[in-house]
This record gives structure tokens, C-alpha cells and sequence, in this order.
């Protein structure tokens, strides 16, 4: 019973991560938080720049490194919490398993005790 049931928690985790995996992650950067950050970074420098052309440019070159980047990190955090839910679930039936066979050989000793007397 317990190999089949590690087997199901196998066989679930494996489809549950593979979807995950192959899914795609909505993660996007909004316009609105590109120009407070380029707003922020050019009010921490002294330089004369147009605000606009900068906004520009990090929207077309690094919006789209960024979301790849928070992309890759998001599915490495869901991923070790997958991992770690696996690990938590076999320990338990790990756990169980070994409880079946103490109360099993409890079971044993007592009736070894009934026996003698």
C-alpha cells in the first residue's frame, strides 16, 4: 500500500512541476515603475539629462532583460518550493510507514506475552 501511494506522490508532484515549468510566468514591468526608477536615478546624479530619452531607452534595452531575469528567479523560488514539499511529503509517509511497522511489532511482543502466561 505505501509503495503505491509513494509512487502516487511521485507520479503528482512530477505533473504539478512539469506544468509549472512549461508554463509561462505573467511577470511584467509596468511603465509606470520604469519612470519612477529613471526619475529616481537621475534625481541621485548631478548630470544634465533628458529624462525622456533615458525613460526611452532603458523601456526598449532593459525592461526586457529585467523580466527575463525576474522570470528565471521566479521559477527557481517555486521550484525549491516544490522540491522542498516533495521532500516534506515522502518524510511523512516515510514516517508512516515506520509507525505501521512499530505498532506491528508491538503487536508481536504483546501477543508473545499473552502467550507465555
Amino acid at each position: 500500500m505505501h509503495k503505491g501511494l509513494w509512487i502516487t506522490v511521485l507520479i503528482v508532484f512530477g505533473l504539478v512541476f512539469g506544468l509549472f515549468l512549461f508554463s509561462q510566468i505573467p511577470v511584467a514591468i509596468t511603465q509606470d515603475e520604469v519612470s519612477i526608477a529613471v526619475s529616481d536615478a537621475i534625481a541621485e546624479t548631478n548630470a544634465q539629462v533628458d529624462e525622456m530619452e533615458v525613460e526611452q531607452l532603458v523601456t526598449q534595452k532593459a525592461v526586457g532583460k529585467l523580466e527575463a531575469r525576474q522570470k528565471k528567479r521566479l521559477k527557481f523560488l517555486v521550484s525549491a518550493y516544490f522540491i522542498i514539499w516533495l521532500i516534506f511529503s515522502l518524510y511523512a509517509l516515510h514516517l508512516a510507514k515506520m509507525q505501521n511497522q512499530l505498532r506491528k511489532r508491538i503487536e508481536q511482543l504483546h501477543d508473545g506475552l499473552q502467550g507465555k502466561e
